[in-house]
């Protein structure tokens, strides 16, 4: 396990824990989205660099969800993000070929230590949502939903089956 995975781990089970701390009353099995992440998400250590294309700097939801578009091998993620660059874990979007490794359109490429920790989506899910909130970007936008998924997590479908076979 690489450094940065264990300090993006170590942070959001921090972060986790202090939004439930804050949350006892609230009876949503998922009180946080870092806690629905870690339940359910796969760190992602290989990038292909250079990335096939680029997408506009801090766009990184719109950059992926139309990437989808012109290159439907690719399957869109989203969880938190880290590099030697960036200490602090951020909420990122990112995509993944067949062989897991990512395809990131938006952070920048000579970025030491870059990992992903995050949750694949089907194209079907990624697109009724955006349909359905109006937005890209799925976690994030939970509040548009009246919080569905953290309510209920994922729905049926939501997750890709290649990569969440233990589902």
């Amino acid at each position: 396990m690489s450094n940065n995975l264990e300090y993006l781990l170590e942070f959001l089970n921090q972060q986790a824990d202090f939004n439930d701390n804050i949350n006892k009353k609230i009876v949503n099995p998922h009180t946080n989205t870092q806690r629905l992440i870690l339940e359910n998400g796969l760190s992602f250590l290989k990038r292909i660099v250079p990335s096939p294309f680029k997408g506009k700097p801090k766009s990184c939801y719109q950059n992926c969800f139309q990437a989808l578009w012109k290159y439907p091998e690719l399957r869109y993620c989203e969880g938190f993000a880290i590099s030697n660059d960036v200490q602090i874990p951020i909420s990122h979007a990112w995509l993944v070929d067949a062989k897991s490794q990512v395809i990131d359109p938006t952070w920048s490429e000579d970025a030491p230590g870059y990992t992903c920790f995050g949750v694949v989506f089907t194209e079907d899910f990624v697109r009724e949502t955006a349909m359905k909130t109006k937005y890209y970007g799925i976690l994030d936008n939970y509040r548009v939903d009246r919080h569905q998924i953290l309510q209920e997590g994922f729905p049926k479908g939501a997750l890709h089956p290649k990569f969440h076979f233990r589902l």
